[in-house]
């Protein structure tokens, strides 16, 4: 049980890294230093370029260039990671673009789009919104919680308003609230709980290397 559980977190870990590598490498080609995310990766400290993307570190993507790449619609296959920060989408036949599609990409300041496509979230989500040569760019997202009459007006009591991406917003416990509606006073025992969890998985892997053991030795 316990080899089953650690085999299903590896491979959901390595499905997470495929399908960044699927989003870098969706188009042919490599993200131009010239390109308005080319640019903004240039800016970047320690950032280099993968494929189409512009990456931190080891796999923080923080910029993405498919400009040109023939895609007719959105979807969460494409894996837009939460540190995306501009993303280039122009020059494609897209007919429309899902909402939920950049759920929760608070890090978004870029985003280039086909004319006939609106920003994500209205142009009231974004403090800049200027359309050019067949092209659309919207910069500098707004925090919805700090607009009037916004989402913060809605949380329950023990809750704050936090922002979830263009256009949008989300309601979260205040410190030293959780459970439903925030009623529960305190935070989640975390420590305790993964204490308990790794104790039971080394006593259920301890049990069955035994286990295998004994039947090695009977045979």
């Amino acid at each position: 049980m316990a080899a089953g559980l650690l085999m299903t977190v590896l491979v959901l870990f390595s499905g997470d890294l495929r399908a960044e590598e699927r989003t870098c490498t969706r188009c042919p080609g490599e993200l131009q230093p010239a390109s308005a995310v080319g640019r903004r990766c240039a800016a970047v400290a320690g950032a280099r370029i993968a494929a189409r993307c512009c990456v931190l570190g080891t796999d923080t993507i923080v910029g993405l260039d498919l400009h040109n790449c023939s895609i007719a619609h959105l979807d969460r296959t494409l894996h837009l990671p939460p540190s995306l920060a501009a993303i280039d989408l122009s020059q494609n036949p897209l007919q429309d673009l899902p909402p939920d599609v950049f759920q929760g990409l608070t890090s978004l300041e870029y985003i280039a789009l086909p004319l006939n496509i609106s920003c994500p979230g209205g142009d009231g989500a974004w403090r800049s919104v200027n359309s050019s040569a067949g092209v659309r760019v919207c910069q500098d997202q707004r925090d919805g919680c700090n607009s009037t009459g916004g989402m913060e007006l809605m949380c329950p009591e023990n809750s704050l308003c936090a922002p979830a991406g263009p256009g949008s917003s989300q309601c979260v416990c205040a410190p030293g609230f959780s459970g439903y509606k925030c009623l529960r006073e305190g935070s989640f025992p975390m420590v305790m709980f993964f204490g308990i969890l790794s104790s039971v998985t080394v006593t259920l892997c301890v049990l069955l290397w035994c286990t295998q053991r004994k039947k090695v030795k009977s045979q």
